[in-house]
């Protein structure tokens, strides 16, 4: 960290900690993903084979939406308001 630092590279080493987190987490959720998919497969009754199994499951799962009606931004954007109001009055 030190080189980093002397190097000014410190955002780098940084940027670098934080990416190879995101990879870890990442293969660990990829992990828990199977790991379940395979718990569903062994406890289920069919004909199919595990790679066709779980591919169907895959496709089964509902996408998560985080998207905001317009509506919903203004309404978030004044509650936001009215808590920075209270807090700090101009």
């Amino acid at each position: 960290m030190n080189t980093y630092i002397t190097q000014g590279r410190f955002g780098e080493f940084v940027h670098n900690i934080l990416d190879m987190d995101m990879k870890r987490k990442s293969e660990a959720a990829r992990k828990e993903d199977i790991d379940m998919l395979c718990q569903a497969y062994i406890s289920s009754i069919g004909d199919k084979a595990l790679p066709e199994r779980m591919s169907d499951m895959m496709k089964e799962r509902a996408p998560v939406l985080y998207a905001m009606s317009s509506g919903e931004v203004n309404a978030v954007k004044q509650r936001a308001k009215e808590i920075m109001e209270r807090v700090s009055p101009v």
